[in-house]
């Protein structure tokens, strides 16, 4: 089965740096070098790669555009700052020749900014805009969507759900499932490790039912596979995070598992081209 993972980071000072990981090279372009691997091995065919130009690499975004200058398998999206001049540079990014957008809200942030910003240039270019965002954020997201009808969003690891010793927080969570009445609002099916009350253990199992709902309310063909590499490793192996969905869920059809795994993706990068 031919793959495209559309959540990866590739980050200059290896985020590896950051805990005793000795399984990922040391060194620039480690994580590169890691990636490529598991491409040859599992049929990766591209990669959406999430910029982030804060923590430990400030420059992310120019160092993932100086990869992709060679390796055409990277699909950059270019880190935007939130705030009043989101539109800004987020249309010098699409000058910067970015494939998409990356922007991570931050939790206390309601996001006015956003629903004043004019999205327009994205939704008529078909740029697609990665969101991390919070259910408590995605009303707000919904104001933006019907102001550009259209503009194609991709929600990081599925909205972010809490999960407590009973289960998903359904109340908490129920915001971010109303996002399904726009038609070009992407879920990414993606850490797992971050949100289980599992943790590492794989494979989480109690999250299963936040897949559930989110199969029912945005069926599979807006659903994505996104492995969250490279701070996936520290809890899981590649190979655990590739297959979690077709190996351990068991909800999917093959043809649901071919779309989530690339057909998905697949059409948003030919929608651009």
């Amino acid at each position: 089965m031919k793959v495209i993972d559309t959540h990866i980071h590739l980050f200059e000072k290896p985020y590896s740096d950051l805990f005793d990981n000795s399984h990922i090279k040391d060194g620039t372009e480690g994580e590169l070098h890691l990636y490529k691997e598991y491409r040859e091995k599992y049929s990766l065919e591209a990669a959406f790669v999430i910029c982030y130009d804060e923590g430990h690499c400030p420059g992310n975004t120019a160092y993932v555009k100086s990869l992709a200058r060679n390796e055409k398998w990277i699909h950059s999206f270019g880190y935007v700052k939130p705030g009043i001049n989101f539109a800004t540079d987020a249309q010098r990014m699409v000058s910067e020749n970015h494939f998409g957008i990356s922007c991570y809200l931050k939790p206390d942030d309601p996001g006015e900014w956003l629903t004043n910003s004019d999205l327009g240039f994205l939704r008529d270019k078909n740029i697609p805009l990665s969101l991390t965002i919070r259910p408590s954020q995605c009303r707000m997201l919904g104001k933006v969507l019907k102001r550009f009808p259209g503009l194609t969003v991709l929600i990081n690891h599925m909205g972010r759900p809490e999960l407590t010793e009973k289960g998903l927080d359904f109340e908490k969570y129920k915001t971010a499932l109303t996002l399904a009445e726009f038609e070009n609002v992407y879920i990414k099916l993606s850490g797992f490790y971050a949100f289980s009350r599992q943790g590492w253990r794989y494979p989480q199992t109690d999250l299963f039912e936040v897949i559930d709902l989110l199969k029912r309310n945005f069926g599979a063909e807006r659903l994505l596979f996104a492995s969250d590499f490279s701070p996936v490793l520290e809890f899981n192996t590649y190979k655990q995070t590739l297959e979690l969905l077709r190996s351990d869920y068991g909800g999917f059809s093959g043809n649901e598992l071919a779309q989530i795994y690339y057909l998905n993706a697949e059409k948003i990068i030919s929608n651009q081209g």
